[in-house]
């Protein structure tokens, strides 16, 4: 469910937390909270190499990107980069068609 909020650009995290302590009727300490124990199991989901699917919203998990060959121009020559382990987002039906809908209304 996309909640219709108004938020001013430019958003940051304390201004989020404001809005939602007044949306869930909490403290803001209580929402500051709830906001940091809800990325620590993130956190700890992606360690283990699971995904996590917040309906309504997306799915975040984790995969590994393959090592590489790129060029360095300080030494001006090509060098393997190796394999390391990315974070990826993938956005679910319901978000991308909000801000489809949105991006069509503003034109």
């Amino acid at each position: 469910m996309i909640c219709n909020i108004s938020l001013e650009l430019p958003v940051n995290s304390s201004e989020v937390i404001k809005r939602l302590s007044e949306r869930l009727a909490l403290s803001e300490r209580e929402t500051r909270r709830l906001l940091k124990h809800s990325t620590e199991i993130l956190h700890k989901t992606l360690d283990r190499d699971l995904s996590l699917t917040i309906p309504g919203f997306g799915t975040f998990g984790t995969h590994l990107q393959p090592g590489r060959k790129a060029y360095n121009p300080y030494h001006k020559k090509f060098m393997m980069l190796s394999q390391k382990r990315v974070v990826y987002f993938h956005p679910s039906s319901v978000l991308r068609g909000h801000v489809k809908a949105r991006r069509t209304d503003n034109e």
